[in-house]
């Protein structure tokens, strides 16, 4: 009976069963008696709570252990709900990129057989493209990134010759009317792996390239929405301060790639798979 009666007491800090002739919690290691507090404040230095938050902040995984073994249920808690944080933040950004590889992989799948007849072959400009992002973004004094610009304008201006499209395709980015309802400014987004690009007519109220509200294209793109999946044809123009078919001047603190475009046709393209 005796033996039976030993093993009833309980840590007060972190409720776990232990002999009642011991000094120590074998759970969280405190003191549970007064004759055994001096002894503990001599313990080893992790053991304390100090540490534990002190590596917190130098190196969390071992902060998170410390506090884990040394320190009773609470901070067993705390510990719990810092994991899990982590564990949805994960989740939540693995789910943002499958959410957008998944996107682009639609557009790309949607448009695959038209890219295919497209003049000149908008797979081989994307293919020019992603070639000029991957090389500007190697390492480059002043004169070498002129140099590389005026290499790649005379490859795009080479490869669109007379400047004219025909079939490409694009989403639909934004539509607005401008001059007083006379006209329409179009912005569509070209959203391809590695190769992402802008195809809009000007915006100037004088403009000739902006779409006039009693021409047949007007009426075709009324209906029109952004997320749009279109198919279009149409004559490139050069920038307002360049003579480069491709803009490659920086917008906002971007990079502004885009075609300035004089449109002949838009039709949107059924979305089915």
């Amino acid at each position: 009976m005796d033996d039976e009666e030993r093993i009833v007491m309980q840590c007060k800090y972190c409720g776990q069963t232990i002999p009642d002739n011991a000094n120590y919690c074998s759970g969280c290691g405190r003191a549970v008696r007064e004759e055994a507090t001096e002894v503990k404040r001599e313990s080893k230095f992790w053991e304390q709570g100090w540490f534990a938050v002190l590596m917190l902040f130098i190196f969390w995984p071992v902060g998170l252990y410390l506090l884990w073994r040394y320190h009773g249920v609470f901070a067993k808690a705390i510990v719990g709900i810092f994991l899990l944080i982590i564990l949805l933040t994960f989740i939540t950004a693995l789910g943002s990129s499958l959410h957008i590889g998944k996107s682009d992989n639609s557009f790309v799948k949607i448009t695959d057989s038209v890219v295919a007849e497209s003049i000149p072959s908008q797979k081989k400009f994307n293919e020019i493209q992603a070639r000029y992002n991957q090389n500007e973004k190697k390492f480059m004094t002043e004169l070498e990134k002129a140099e590389f610009n005026k290499s790649y304008e005379k490859g795009f201006n080479e490869f669109f010759k007379d400047g004219y499209v025909k079939k490409w395709c694009a989403k639909v980015d934004r539509i607005e009317s401008v001059n007083s309802g006379m006209a329409a400014y179009v912005r569509l987004s070209c959203d391809f792996p590695e190769a992402e690009y802008a195809v809009e007519t000007k915006r100037y109220a004088a403009d000739e390239m902006l779409i006039p509200a009693d021409s047949e294209l007007y009426k075709k793109i009324m209906p029109l929405k952004s997320g749009d999946v279109v198919v279009f044809s149409g004559k490139l123009v050069s920038g307002d301060y360049s003579k480069k078919i491709v803009d490659l001047t920086t917008s906002y603190g971007y990079k502004n790639k885009k075609l300035y475009i004089d449109f002949t046709d838009i039709e949107k393209m059924s979305t089915k798979e």
